[in-house]
């Protein structure tokens, strides 16, 4: 061989050790990256790669995944700024390799104990979710691809879940974006572009997505340092109305209970501790997303900035602020408290959510997501219920007006839940002390015109404030007196605290707290908003469509009109065997006075007359079948007459919600025993008789009512017979039920005897269908329901 042959080839031999050794060789990573240093160091090299040095071993900081871009689908439910769980983690050197291992929090021994800590900790499983081999060196380094190109959010379950089909991680299509490799002070956080890939992907998917067999998003791995020492935990109690954190704690004490559970809050101190009023140390900011547009920006931050008041009263001066996010602040910094503007495809929720402390319930950063087209919904609702005034310009500015009122209060009510507030659904039947509740807008009629001038309470409430006293007042060194103090004064001052588990099923038996309602008396309130309903109806015209709207679009704008009372109605429902109680462990349950569940059903009976049911044929005929390219959506009537408006269809929605919230089968079983107990309560029977009588047993109608009560009654029929097969209704509740059903086949078939050609046909269906009905669940008079448009979130 030639020299410089054999120099060649020793070249060439060397050439892939040199690369391996290059490779391997931290020092040499370091060199030829991008690099982020802070909480964690990040080195993101030229072959896509990122390194995390291994500075930080055995020391528990928490991870957390979030979604930058969000797919943009309410239904799907991934949205933008959406947080993942919290997890506490923490690097491991195991040999040759480095691990994050997920600390198992739930499960814990509170005591300095070593041997109780060990027990615990060798009785429960925790989680490795990544392991690589280090490279070793003065700064050893770790490459994080397999952490992070991964679905750690869940972001296929949530495909698979809103029945969008089974979505995988495409790996060769997902990389991580370099200029999010980012590391701040107390944070660092790493960017991926991450797609999902499926042969067949769902609707709603189809609807966002360019491709919809792949989606790529951007998903962050956020991990953070755990707070300072000094923060004291606050044990939670139900009468708070904070959101809560628990654990089981294994060294408690046999006569305390095992189950721990403290508040969620930011941590807030006092320039001068103790009770007396003080500037603080630091105050809590909420920093708003400047890509909101005015005047929305601005009535979100007066919204934000109710907060003060209560914080102020608390005794912390100046303790609260809310501001426009600077343009040199970067929002992934966890310094930084975000209300974001998010945009979907659909009208949909918005949500306060927060990183918290899982050892003590101290937030880190609160995170709120407001959906964009939410204040559209409350707009179109002001405007329906203008669209009678003859001052035009006046009926816009309301218009205007009552939006922006409601996301000012929306903006509060999401910021609570971020300052540690569960929702308080007692509030709107208790003057409106809080703005922790879903509130309707306030519609009254004024010299017969509809006045929507006051829509909601401005402010924070009474509650709110007390709540804050609560759960962040500086009590000194009597912090358990203080805190007894306080739940005393809100039992003397009437304030009535109900949760989100007591309200929100539609059979929930507390009869003053409801979503979307108003007033003390639900009953009272409900047949108020009937009149405003029919006040409503009566001017309905095309002036509800925005400019340029062509009028086939009116039929979706009669939607939250005829439906208005739809929330009032599942208010007052809750009367009826309903139950009144609360959280302060003073006083016992009891059921609803007769009276008052008797009044309920008389009121609820009212809003299935066929007259309150059925639309004028001016108004009928105004409702345009969808023009040109127009086409109805999720927010329109379903119709069973093709393109054109179906009124029939429409009392059939209506009706059906009066219906199902009225034989719900907990609330019979609640009826009937409540009876059982004291015969002056209403009884199943007397409940079912008098349906009957004002459905069923009336006499036949004219005109446009007629086709009405023909719908109304099927609607009767088929709710009895889901609720009589109906896993959850009682015994006794299904032998009433069965026995009434049987009777009403006789009279049913006597009526359809004594009736013309035309009802004694409807009489024999419906006899047909509930003979039919007692002996297979699978029958209804009416096979396919129409669908009811969604009302939440208004």
């Amino acid at each position: 061989m030639k020299p410089s042959t054999l120099a060649l080839a020793l070249m060439l031999a060397s050439t892939p050790a040199m690369s391996v050794w290059a490779a391997d060789n931290p020092a040499a990573i370091i060199k030829q990256s991008q690099s982020a240093r802070g909480f964690l160091n990040f080195h993101y090299d030229n072959k896509g790669e990122v390194f995390v040095e291994a500075n930080r071993l055995n020391q528990p900081f928490l991870l957390v995944t979030s979604l930058p871009q969000g797919v943009g689908s309410n239904d799907i439910g991934l949205d933008r700024g959406q947080l993942g769980r919290t997890r506490m983690v923490q690097f491991e050197r195991i040999g040759p390799d480095l691990i994050l291992r997920e600390l198992n929090t739930r499960y814990r021994a509170g005591s300095d104990y070593a041997p109780e800590q060990r027990a615990v900790k060798e009785a429960f499983a925790d989680s490795i979710l990544w392991r690589a081999s280090l490279l070793d060196g003065k700064t050893p380094l770790a490459p994080l691809s397999a952490l992070i190109i991964n679905d750690l959010h869940g972001v296929s379950d949530a495909l698979k879940a809103s029945g969008q089909g089974s979505f995988s991680l495409d790996k060769s299509r997902s990389l991580i974006i370099p200029e999010y490799v980012k590391s701040f002070p107390n944070n660092s956080d790493l960017d991926v572009q991450l797609t999902f890939a499926s042969a067949e992907p769902g609707a709603y998917v189809a609807q966002v997505t360019p491709d919809p067999k792949a989606i790529s998003i951007r998903m962050r791995f956020s991990f953070i340092a755990l707070p300072e020492a000094g923060y004291t935990a606050r044990n939670y109690h139900p009468q708070s109305g904070y959101l809560s954190d628990e654990y089981l704690d294994y060294a408690s004490a046999i006569d305390t209970p095992v189950v721990k559970r403290h508040l969620l809050r930011h941590r807030l101190q006092k320039q001068t501790p103790g009770a007396a009023p003080s500037e603080v140390v630091e105050p809590i900011i909420y920093y708003l997303d400047p890509g909101v547009p005015e005047p929305i920006r601005s009535a979100l931050l007066d919204g934000g900035r109710w907060w003060e008041e209560a914080f102020n009263a608390a005794g912390f001066i100046n303790g609260f602020k809310m501001e426009l996010l600077p343009d040199d602040a970067d929002p992934q910094d966890v310094r930084y408290n975000v209300v974001q503007w998010v945009h979907r495809a659909s009208r949909g929720w918005s949500y306060g959510s927060a990183i918290a402390d899982p050892r003590t319930g101290e937030i880190i950063k609160g995170h709120v997501t407001l959906g964009s087209l939410r204040v559209r919904q409350d707009h179109l609702i002001a405007r329906g219920l203008t669209a009678g005034w003859e001052d035009r310009d006046a009926a816009a500015k309301a218009a205007e007006h009552l939006a922006l009122e409601r996301i000012r209060q929306l903006s509060a009510h999401e910021i609570g839940h971020t300052l540690g507030l569960d929702h308080n659904f007692a509030a709107s039947s208790n003057n409106n002390a809080s703005v922790m509740d879903y509130p309707h807008p306030m519609v009254t009629l004024s010299n017969g015109k509809i006045d929507i001038s006051q829509p909601y309470v401005p402010g924070v409430g009474a509650w709110d404030k007390f709540a804050i006293a609560y759960g962040y007042g500086d009590f000194g060194d009597n912090e358990a007196e203080g805190l007894s103090t306080l739940l005393a004064e809100v039992q003397t001052k009437g304030l009535r605290y109900i949760g989100e588990s007591d309200s929100r099923s539609p059979d929930a038996s507390h009869a003053y707290a409801s979503l979307w309602d108003n007033g003390a008396d639900p009953v009272a309130e409900l047949a108020r908003l009937q009149q405003v309903r029919q006040k409503a109806l009566a001017d309905f015209n095309p002036e509800a469509l925005l400019p340029g709207e062509p009028q086939g679009e009116l039929a979706d704008s009669l939607v939250p009109i005829y439906l208005l009372s739809r929330y009032q109605i599942e208010a007052a429902a809750k009367l009826i065997g309903g139950t009144d109680y609360g959280y302060d462990g003073v006083y016992s349950w009891h059921y609803v006075a007769p009276e008052l569940q008797k009044q309920a059903l008389g009121t609820l009976l009212v809003t299935l007359d066929t007259a309150e049911l059925t639309l004028s044929r001016e108004l009928v005929e105004s409702l345009l079948p969808k023009q040109g390219n127009y086409s109805a959506g999720r927010e329109s009537f379903a119709s069973g007459l093709g393109i054109v408006a179906d009124p029939l269809g429409m009392a059939e929605v209506l009706s059906r919600h009066t219906l199902k919230a009225l034989l719900a089968p907990k609330r019979l079983n609640r009826v009937e025993q409540g009876f059982q107990s004291d015969s002056e309560q209403l009884s199943v029977n007397e409940l079912l008789d008098k349906l009957m009588a004002v459905t069923l047993y009336q006499e036949g109608k004219t005109g446009l009512e007629r086709g009405v009560w023909m719908r109304l009654n099927a609607v009767v029929i088929d709710t009895l017979l889901e609720t009589f097969h109906h896993e959850d209704t009682s015994a006794e509740v299904k032998a009433v039920l069965g026995a009434k059903l049987a009777y009403t086949i006789k009279q049913l078939e006597r009526k359809a005897s004594r009736s013309s050609e035309a009802d004694a046909a409807h009489f024999k269906y419906l006899a047909l269908g509930v003979a039919r009905g007692l002996d297979d669940a699978k029958v209804r008079i009416i096979t396919k329901p129409l669908p009811m448009p969604p009302g939440s979130p208004i």
